[in-house]
């Protein structure tokens, strides 16, 4: 439907009041609807009040079917007033609002010929089918899609020409749609826009545009004038705030690091000095016995102590050594070989022995000694009995009295009992003389 809108007045300028009777030419179907609709030939008459006309009809451009308007004055009773005061054939453009003004027909006379003319050119530049009778192009400027545009207008486009095809006026229709455009690669002046002049910037982003030789050129000049501003592919030295971006955490490639991504990686590792670790940390296992200031792991540690004697109770292996106390010393010290003889020299030196060769000790000690002649039987064996009943086996200490058996090798053979010991020697069957000193409890 199509919106018809003006206002009547007579001479003077003074709205009229009276009766618009509209009737088609003919039948007039619109098959826009479903089902079709058969407008008839049958007149319908609309009120004009106070010269304000607003009425709406059926477009009937494209079916190429005109309406008769027949205006009349109405006298106070409303009846029509003869001759009809306008009285017309026009077709109802398929455009919506329309003038009713550019309907009516003006007659063209002598006195008013230019003024008719120009009805006229508009009516024709305003109705598709009379342009295209006629001819064209119509130059509109840039494309707007909020403007309608009618057959053979004329429109650029994203650096291109086109002209609309489309019998009926059109809008928001792109001009890329080949249906309602064509496109010219002629400008109506007959030159070949080449490209977009526009400089370089955020416009040129999206834009669909071809770059002028001249907007190129200028671009490369500007490069050329900064080229002593750009850092060298090789081996480039950057000034001022370098920005790269931030890297994924753990990349172990050649991308360069921000100082974030070094932050980031610092904030996991510990200080040079005095570094404080979290967590499970695993260091080389040093080779044992290393005596360094090396970092010694769990499994160094755990190697180094099966080598060790406990703090309590330890179980002592092989040979070993201890320091030798004063002879003086009676606290939990440990008491070496060379401390016990030193402590029997002293006491020996102090102390008379009796009949049986028994120096008496402190703490209910004794000391036992003698130097013994006794016969070594065939195994290597001999059995001496101490002068005294020590209250537990008793440490005993011999040695090789005869200096014609110096290779003899005396040792204890076996642990000593609380009233004797057994000795062994190289020597067999002959009687062997055995200095021995025992110390004990009684």
């Amino acid at each position: 439907m199509t919106q018809i809108v003006g206002t009547l007045k007579d001479s003077a300028g003074n709205p009229i009041t009276g009766k618009l009777i509209v009737t088609l030419a003919g039948t007039l179907i619109d098959e826009a609807t479903n089902p079709d609709t058969i407008y008839l030939p049958q007149s319908y008459t609309f009120s004009i009040t106070a010269g304000a006309l607003d009425i709406t009809l059926p477009q009937s451009e494209t079916s190429r079917i005109t309406y008769n308007f027949q205006f009349f004055k109405t006298d106070t009773g409303g009846a029509l007033i003869e001759p009809a005061l306008l009285n017309f054939n026009a077709l109802v453009p398929n455009v919506s609002p329309v003038q009713f003004a550019t309907l009516v027909p003006t007659g063209i006379v002598n006195d008013v010929l230019d003024t008719g003319a120009l009805r006229v050119a508009r009516l024709i530049s305003t109705t598709p089918a009379l342009a295209q009778s006629i001819g064209g192009p119509f130059p509109q400027g840039e494309y707007n899609p909020t403007t309608t545009y009618k057959f053979r207008d004329l429109v650029t486009y994203l650096n291109r020409t086109y002209i609309s095809k489309d019998l009926n006026p059109i809008t928001g229709v792109l001009p890329t749609n080949t249906t309602s455009w064509m496109n010219i690669p002629i400008e109506p002046d007959g030159s070949l826009l080449l490209g977009d002049a526009t400089p370089y910037g955020t416009s040129w982003n999206g834009s669909g545009l071809a770059a002028s030789q001249d907007t190129v050129y200028d671009e490369l000049e500007s490069v050329k004038s900064n080229v002593s501003l750009k850092a060298n592919l090789i081996s480039p030295i950057f000034t001022g705030d370098v920005i790269v971006p931030d890297q994924t955490a753990g990349d172990n490639t050649f991308k360069a690091a921000n100082t974030r991504y070094v932050d980031a990686g610092l904030a996991l590792k510990a200080n040079l000095a005095g570094p404080t670790f979290t967590g499970n940390v695993v260091v080389p296992s040093q080779p044992a016995g290393d005596n360094s200031t090396k970092a010694a792991n769990t499994n160094y540690v755990d190697t180094g102590l099966a080598l060790k004697a406990n703090l309590a109770s330890p179980t002592f292996t092989g040979d070993p050594k201890a320091p030798t106390p004063a002879t003086t010393d009676n606290d939990t010290s440990i008491a070496t070989t060379a401390w016990v003889n030193n402590v029997l020299l002293d006491k020996i030196k102090q102390t008379s022995a009796n009949s049986n060769n028994v120096i008496n000790l402190p703490n209910n000690l004794r000391v036992c000694y003698q130097s013994s002649v006794v016969t070594v039987n065939s195994s290597g064996l001999a059995t001496i009995t101490f002068g005294i009943t020590f209250a537990s086996p008793p440490v005993v200490v011999l040695t090789n009295g005869d200096a014609s058996a110096t290779t003899t090798n005396f040792r204890l053979n076996g642990f000593p009992t609380t009233t004797t010991f057994t000795l062994s020697t190289s020597v067999a069957s002959i009687p062997v003389r055995v200095n021995w000193v025992a110390i004990g409890s009684v």
